[in-house]
């Protein structure tokens, strides 16, 4: 009966050392992922030929109007995609509201509509000249000029706010639903009012979810180029994103100053998320106790049809009312609301696939990051995720820390520092390649993955892991046999969202893309900067389309998933 255990101790110790040797891996991979572009944009800014300057941040930091920009856009895209994502979310899960189930869903697909396609359809609608908003008010109240101007700053903020109000939607109705409505029963019979009830408890027990969707919207703000690019460069209005594209696409390239303008970047976000770690951490937030309990929906009476009405105005305006305008610039020969003008037909649909040089490269490039950007994380990050939940070392703390730092660096930061890494590296020649932009959507995309998938293994209860490992199985063999097929279902949802955030992405592609390695995001940029509108919309309409058929597949397969 002793040699069981002498096997087993051995086969454990072995399994130790085998998880020593993966979280060790994995904190280098990740390690020289995140780390080594940051180190090289705190580089670009601060040194030169001569050593240490501060000359790179001095010319940014006088640029006040660009600064003022930045922070106008940012603060006012969080304050109003935070306050339409919160509203929507207590709308949508804690009254009873009609149609809330299929609303959900709805809310959501903005996330799947790049910001680059809703700030193109929002241009054509509000240009102050030829915006079909403004054309169709004059065709009707007659010369009455420009009712509507999204090439401003208002503009920016807006569309940017319409494309980001899924992300606190999503965080503050998680919250809703976790939280116990005891809470704000207690208050109510101590006199409270609905209002008040809201306001001192259910509000407060939702601030860790408001703090961390406002965080994460202001620092996608921040470092956002396509609705600043689309509806700001026009008009005059530059931000540090598009600041940085501008800079690096004059001749000469003035990489010193852009990454001036990415440490800039960098330090408001590091000492934004230091903020929100100290004020969370003075304050307790438990709602989930032993009880159970079941969240009730509030009976708002008369108000059912307004709030439907809110819910419905914010769909038109982030999905329908887009959607609708690059269809119909897609099949008309040229923009015009007369409808005696309007002739209807696919020429545009034909000069893009057979006519447009850039349209079969980039769909090819594109699906092809995708598949890699979405496999590449579910296979990092559920053996990060294991590590950090399984173990207690300093790599798992490390991966934990540092494999979420991406989501509070700006995408086009991200990109300056991987082009300051990369470019002329000859004993590794990614600038160029599609190896470069895989490199950057996986370190940026990264944290969706790892927070997922931490979540679902946390959810596995440790004895179904041991049982495999005294039945004989190694590390990589558990990880085969049982971490995998539980995680199955969140494996498919998590692909689906990596694989079609990689088809949209544009602010990191902008920087580092060459004409072997085109993207459809950069096509359907270049078409708006050439101005060719129709071929755009079309083009857009394609990628459309191919989003969510991808999303109508993978929905059947994680239905299967989960079936099995």
């Amino acid at each position: 009966m002793s040699a069981p255990p002498i096997r087993l101790a051995g086969g454990f110790i072995r399994g130790a050392g085998q998880e020593r040797l993966l979280a060790l891996a994995l904190a280098a991979i990740v390690g020289v992922m995140v780390l080594v572009p940051l180190a090289a944009v705190v580089f670009g800014a601060v040194g030169d030929e001569d050593g240490f300057s501060l000359m790179a941040l001095a010319d940014v930091l006088a640029s006040g109007r660009v600064i003022g920009n930045t922070l106008l856009v940012g603060l006012g895209t969080t304050v109003l995609a935070t306050g339409l994502g919160g509203v929507l979310a207590v709308i949508l899960v804690r009254t009873d509201t009609p149609w809330r189930g299929g609303l959900e869903q709805l809310v959501l697909l903005p996330l799947y509509i790049t910001p680059l396609l809703t700030a193109v359809a929002w241009s054509w609608l509000g240009s102050p000249r030829g915006g079909l908003l403004n054309l169709l008010a004059q065709s009707v109240l007659g010369p009455v000029g420009s009712i509507v101007n999204l090439h401003s700053a208002g503009g920016v903020i807006t569309v940017a706010a319409l494309a980001y109000a899924p992300l606190p939607f999503l965080l503050v109705a998680g919250a809703l639903r976790a939280m116990d409505p005891s809470l704000e029963e207690s208050a109510r019979i101590h006199g409270a009012s609905i209002g008040a009830a809201f306001r001192r408890v259910t509000l407060p027990l939702a601030l860790p979810a408001l703090l961390g969707s406002a965080l994460l919207v202001f620092v996608q703000s921040l470092g956002l180029f396509s609705v600043p690019a689309v509806l700001g460069m026009p008009a005059g209005f530059y931000v540090a994103a598009t600041e940085i594209y501008r800079l690096l696409n004059s001749y000469p390239p003035r990489v010193t100053q852009a990454a001036g303008w990415g440490l800039l970047l960098l330090v408001v976000t590091a000492v934004l998320v230091a903020l929100q770690a100290a004020i969370l951490r003075r304050r307790s937030f438990v709602t989930i106790t032993g009880k159970a309990f079941r969240p009730r929906l509030v009976h708002v009476g008369g108000w059912r049809p307004v709030l439907l009405g809110v819910v419905l105005l914010y769909l038109l305006a982030a999905v329908v009312l887009p959607v609708a305008t690059l269809c119909w610039a897609a099949l008309v020969n040229f923009i015009t609301v007369d409808p005696k003008l309007m002739s209807f037909d696919l020429r545009h649909f034909s000069y893009v696939l057979f006519t447009y040089p850039k349209t079969l490269l980039a769909t090819r490039n594109s699906l092809m990051l995708g598949l890699l950007t979405a496999t590449v994380i579910c296979t990092l990050g559920l053996a990060m995720a294991w590590v950090i939940v399984r173990s207690r070392g300093a790599a798992a703390r490390f991966l934990d820390q540092v494999g979420m730092m991406p989501l509070a660096i700006p995408p086009i930061v991200l990109a300056l520092g991987l082009l300051w890494s990369y470019v002329g590296l000859t004993w590794l020649p990614l600038y160029g390649t599609i190896g470069i932009l895989l490199l950057a959507y996986v370190t940026h995309y990264l944290p969706f993955g790892l927070r997922a998938l931490s979540s679902a293994i946390r959810q596995l209860h440790p004895e179904l892991e041991d049982a495999a490992r005294v039945a004989g199985a190694g590390l990589f063999g558990t990880l085969r046999r049982i971490v995998l097929p539980l995680t199955r279902p969140t494996l498919v949802a998590t692909w689906t969202l990596l694989f079609i955030l990689s088809l949209q992405e544009i602010s990191s592609s902008i920087l580092l893309y060459t004409a072997p390695s085109t993207v459809l995001s950069v096509a359907v940029f270049d078409l708006w900067e050439a101005g060719n509108v129709n071929a755009l919309a079309a083009l857009s309409v394609m990628q459309l389309f191919a989003t969510f058929a991808a999303l109508v597949v993978v929905a059947r397969l994680r239905q299967k998933a989960v079936a099995a």
